[in-house]
């Protein structure tokens, strides 16, 4: 019985001392190597991207709002029809458009006749000369009649020869008293300030005319250009207020890409960086562009705070649809001939960046300092060299010092 329990008590010990020393054996002697992801650092060029979507529309184009209320009578054209500048593309009730300018011409003309009268001092001039003329006609008149009245009492002229010298003598006078009044009206309107004002009245009837015309003009509602109807008048009977939409007029030959950035990726773009674009409506197309424009202040449009950017189009393809929705892909930022790793080689310990590079088949975890990255790899700029061999394996646990081999 002693000799038994003496015999397990060796098997006991000895048995886990086997085990232990095969396993150092395997991992220490070539006994056992896990084959694992490597990656090599290399020198190349990284780039940055992000995306978004923005909306397609003509390079020139033309919003047309209501500049008045108004209804709208007639629609001329429909979405699409080529219309040139100037030319009418709907109807709207235009009777209070007409009864005003009919005001603002005899406002105007009434302003005109008083300023001319304020002014003409040269008819005062005029007068002047014909009331001298009309005094010594009448003085004359006047001597006449009193001959013609002792002649008449001594009976040496006819009663109807005393008539007419009188009714000579009556338009004589007449006549001197409506020159002498018209001067006086003259003279009393050749105040400087009362020419002021009624320059001042035609300067006023004038823009009243003006804007007259140009409300009449406005009920035809013209094209601002010549160009396609991307948005139709609203249908006939429609009410419209003040800046409602009445048409929109664009070139369609010539398109750009309208997009609402979030505020962190705005920051990261400039003009002249490139975009690449893609529309659902052409599966495997993409397009090429450059922003050519950015807002100069940022905006918020729900609960986002975005930046507009404007970006070209190439014409190399098929012309994308007005008003389409696209998907763009910005490029932020490019580096040339950096140190570069996959971004899955990286760990993240303690604020600290680390990577397992493979040294002598064994796995050594060394730190490293990291920048910019993007889906695919982050830069390196200090910790290792390019060519050297890193941890590239989400699958396998890393240890350190363990022995590992690349996968083929």
């Amino acid at each position: 019985m002693k000799l038994f329990s003496r015999r397990n008590l060796i098997l006991f010990l000895v048995l886990p001392a086997c085990v232990i020393f095969g396993f150092y054996f395997r991992s220490h002697l070539g006994g056992s190597v896990t084959r694992v992801g490597v990656a090599r650092v290399r020198l190349g060029d990284l780039t940055q991207t992000f995306r978004t979507n923005g909306v397609v529309e003509p390079v020139n184009f033309r919003e047309i709002r209501a500049q008045f209320p108004a209804q709208v009578m007639a629609v001329l054209v429909k979405e699409g029809d080529r219309v040139r500048a100037g030319q009418p593309l709907a109807r709207l009730d235009d009777r209070e458009a007409r009864a005003a300018a009919t005001q603002a011409r005899s406002q105007l003309y009434e302003s005109e006749q008083a300023e001319a009268n304020t002014r003409n001092r040269g008819t005062v001039r005029q007068l002047e000369g014909e009331i001298a003329q009309a005094r010594a006609d009448a003085s004359l008149a006047e001597s006449i009649l009193h001959r013609d009245d002792t002649l008449l009492k001594q009976r040496a002229i006819s009663q109807s020869e005393f008539e007419e010298a009188s009714a000579a003598h009556q338009k004589a006078s007449d006549h001197l008293r409506a020159l002498e009044k018209q001067r006086d009206t003259l003279t009393g309107e050749l105040d400087p300030l009362a020419q002021k004002e009624a320059q001042s009245r035609v300067q006023q009837a004038r823009m009243a005319l003006q804007n007259a015309g140009s409300r009449l003009e406005q009920t035809r509602v013209p094209a601002p250009i010549s160009g396609s109807v991307l948005i139709k008048p609203p249908r006939p009977g429609t009410l419209i207020n003040v800046g409602d939409l009445l048409a929109e007029i664009g070139e369609i030959d010539h398109l750009q890409v309208r997009a609402f950035i979030d505020q962190p990726d705005f920051s990261s773009i400039q003009v002249g960086s490139p975009v690449q674009m893609a529309s659902n409506g052409f599966p495997g197309e993409t397009w090429e562009g450059n922003v050519v424009s950015l807002s100069a202040v940022l905006t918020t449009v729900g609960k986002r705070i975005v930046g507009e950017a404007v970006c070209s189009i190439n014409k190399d393809k098929a012309q994308l649809p007005v008003n389409s929705n696209v998907d763009l892909t910005f490029t932020s930022r490019e580096l040339h001939n950096v140190l570069l790793v996959p971004v899955d080689a990286v760990l993240q310990k303690g604020g600290r960046s680390y990577v397992y590079s493979l040294r002598g088949g064994e796995l050594h975890l060394t730190e490293v300092r990291v920048g910019a990255s993007n889906a695919d790899s982050v830069v390196v700029s200090a910790g290792l060299k390019s060519g050297e061999m890193v941890l590239n394996d989400l699958e396998v646990p890393p240890h350190e010092g363990e022995r590992v081999e690349p996968r083929q």
